[in-house]
């Protein structure tokens, strides 16, 4: 399974490369807020609410709208090591990669997406590793009409990560990270599209508990995403940043029963 997975990444960023004869530079800033909570020992909630902005060629990352995203997962730890997520319905609104601002449209495209994740982290002595395998169903309105033509796109993330105890705290690690994933996707939506590469994102950073159950996050990301014609990339340089509150409600019920 890992040397199919290897040689399909390795496959996708060769199409990309030889179809390429023009990529677009952008600057994009990322924000994320999670929301998530326990409902047993087994089963965790998650809402992810996200936006994205972009420099549209003007140099400033938040002039431009790029995405916006409600995003509700539904996770279930099989092991130690390994858990499944599944998102019946997110919504998602989001704009191209625009090159000026005169480019730049009011309205985004919507999307509506079924979502699949299996996750399995192995623990080292020196680091940390997980891979990610991700199904999504996406119906999206690509020619503003109402009209939403689905297909399918597969996603694949290895990450490293290393905790550093004692750089802000001897009780709490510092984890820093550095993580690749890849996506492709197939049909109706894409069908005529030349080859099945969609994107490539590679990021690292670090992530650091700051008060018990509030979790941030930031990092690099550098994407690399297809346009329709197979003839033309964009390249992105973003900055993401993420805020998790965990235990959301349950923290506060076991203050309650303790008093």
């Amino acid at each position: 399974m890992k040397k199919c997975l290897i040689i399909t990444v390795l496959a996708c960023v060769i199409t990309s490369v030889s179809y390429g004869q023009k990529t677009y530079g952008h600057g994009v800033f990322w924000a994320r807020v999670v929301l998530a909570d326990t409902i047993n020992s087994k089963l965790k909630w998650e809402v992810f609410l996200q936006k994205r902005t972009q420099d549209a060629g003007t140099g400033n990352i938040f002039s431009a709208p790029h995405f916006f995203s409600i995003w509700p997962w539904l996770s279930y730890t099989l092991s130690k090591t390994t858990r499944v997520s599944l998102s019946l319905v997110g919504y998602f609104d989001s704009h191209l990669f625009y090159n000026d601002p005169s480019e730049v449209k009011d309205e985004g495209v919507k999307e509506y997406r079924i979502s699949l994740r299996a996750e399995n982290e192995q623990r080292s002595r020196l680091f940390n590793y997980s891979n990610r395998y991700s199904l999504e169903y996406r119906m999206r309105d690509l020619k503003y009409n109402g009209d939403y033509l689905p297909n399918w796109r597969v996603r694949y993330m290895l990450k490293f990560e290393k905790p550093l105890l004692h750089v802000f705290s001897h009780e709490k690690p510092l984890s820093v990270f550095v993580s690749d994933e890849v996506f492709i996707q197939f049909g109706e939506a894409v069908k005529n599209n030349p080859n099945v590469f969609d994107q490539n994102r590679i990021s690292f950073g670090f992530a650091y508990e700051v008060v018990k159950n509030i979790k941030f996050s930031a990092s690099y990301l550098n994407i690399r995403q297809s346009r329709i014609s197979g003839k033309e990339f964009d390249n992105a340089n973003a900055l993401w940043m993420i805020v998790t509150f965990d235990n959301l409600f349950s923290q506060f019920k076991r203050h309650q029963g303790k008093g």
